[in-house]
C-alpha cells in the first residue's frame, strides 16, 4: 500500500474512533441537548453509534498500520458510503430545521400579541 494512502487511512481511523469515544462519552450530553429541543432520542442511540465508529475506525487502523488491505479497503468503502449520506442527511435536517423554526417563531409572535394589548 501506498504510504501516503497508508497515513489518510490510518487518520481517518483513527478520527473515526475518536469520533466513536465523544459518542460514547457524551451520549448523556447529546441526549439532553436533543431532549431540551423538544426531541426524545434516547442515549442508547449513540452507545450503538460509538461502537459502530469504533469498529469501523479499528478497521481503518488496523488496515493502515497493520499493512492489510482488505480492512483497509472494507474501511474506505464504508467512508466512502457514508461520507455524502451523512452529508445528505445534514444538509436535509439543516433545512427542515430552519424552517420549523421560522414557523414556530411567527405563530409564537401571533400568539403573544393579543395577549399583550
Amino acid at each position: 500500500m501506498n504510504v501516503f494512502l497508508r497515513i489518510l487511512v490510518g487518520a481517518g481511523g483513527v478520527l473515526v474512533v475518536l469520533f466513536g469515544l465523544f459518542f460514547l462519552g457524551g451520549g448523556q450530553m447529546l441526549e439532553s441537548l436533543f431532549a431540551s429541543n423538544g426531541a426524545l432520542v434516547d442515549a442508547s442511540m449513540f452507545t450503538y453509534f460509538a461502537f459502530g465508529m469504533i469498529a469501523i475506525g479499528a478497521l481503518g487502523c488496523w488496515g493502515s498500520f497493520g499493512n492489510k488491505k482488505i480492512p483497509a479497503g472494507i474501511f474506505c468503502g464504508i467512508m466512502l458510503l457514508g461520507w455524502p449520506i451523512g452529508t445528505i442527511y445534514a444538509v436535509v435536517c439543516f433545512v427542515i430545521m430552519m424552517f420549523a423554526r421560522q414557523g414556530n417563531t411567527e405563530t409564537e409572535i401571533q400568539e403573544q400579541a393579543p395577549e399583550q394589548a
